[in-house]
């Protein structure tokens, strides 16, 4: 059985053998198809406007996860998700003790191979000058 060019049904059975299409509707369709596509022969009457090629900005954590290894984005993914497991009100109460527990687990890992806070240790440490006491005259 023979079907349309454009839409793929199969044409009816009264129709001509040279038909091509099942219906006006179809016929306009893929004249209108062939119109529309550009001949590299000659040119479009519209230019088409050059795109900025900029991307938008990343925000800092989106430069992060872009950085980090993969250890560190699993890391990150597991925490997110355990995290929505602790704010979902669906979550039962019983599962709730070991669910912060893999989720504290979890933070305590991804601290650590982040390298930690870089700010802790200041304010662990204390400088001692020598001229400490010493008052100028």
């Amino acid at each position: 059985m023979r079907a349309c060019a454009h839409c793929g049904n199969p044409l009816p059975p009264n129709m001509r053998s040279t038909a091509k299409y099942c219906g006006a509707a179809c016929r306009k369709a893929a004249q209108r198809a062939r119109q529309n596509k550009t001949d590299p022969s000659r040119p479009s009457s519209k230019p088409e406007p050059e795109r900025d090629a900029k991307p938008a900005p990343l925000t800092g954590r989106e430069f992060d996860r872009m950085m980090d290894g993969s250890m560190e984005d699993e890391l990150r993914h597991v925490r997110d998700r355990l995290k929505a497991y602790v704010d979902d009100p669906d979550t039962p109460a019983n599962a709730m003790p070991n669910i912060v527990a893999k989720y504290l687990a979890v933070c305590e890992k991804l601290h650590s191979l982040s390298g930690g806070d870089p700010l802790a240790g200041l304010l662990d440490e204390q400088e001692v000058g020598e001229d400490v006491g010493a008052s100028v005259v």
